[in-house]
């Protein structure tokens, strides 16, 4: 399966992740986080995914999950500080990864999945 790749630029940060949040908003998303002290770590897998922003203002990509329904009535939040850039992978299956390296050295990893079409 062939993907495309992108880097965006800083200056773009906030468009694009706010068009992002509104072609993948109710899509599943898992976040993974890879620290080079405690290893690959999951921290939410295939929960509806919310939004993602950029805040110059703070330097921070905020990502929310859940809080769209009853069945994840809380939203879960996660925060990078400092990124160091922004890429995005995208897949010919619709899959789109976004990987966050940030300051601390550690690495974000938010997959973007569209619900599975019901059968009828």
């Amino acid at each position: 399966m062939t993907s495309n790749d992108e880097e965006i630029q800083r200056n773009a940060w906030q468009a694009t992740l706010e068009a992002l949040t509104v072609q993948h908003e109710g899509d599943l998303a898992t976040i993974e986080v890879a620290d080079l002290d405690l290893g690959d770590q999951t921290e939410v897998e295939r929960i509806p995914f919310s939004y993602i922003e950029y805040d110059p203002h703070d330097d921070a990509v905020s990502i929310g999950v859940g809080g769209l329904d009853g069945r994840y009535p809380v939203m879960l939040r996660h925060a990078i500080e400092h990124p160091q850039n922004i890429l995005i992978h995208t897949s010919k299956a619709g899959t789109v990864t976004i990987d966050i390296p940030s300051s601390n050295g550690t690495t974000t990893l938010v997959t973007l999945s569209a619900l599975p079409e019901l059968s009828s």
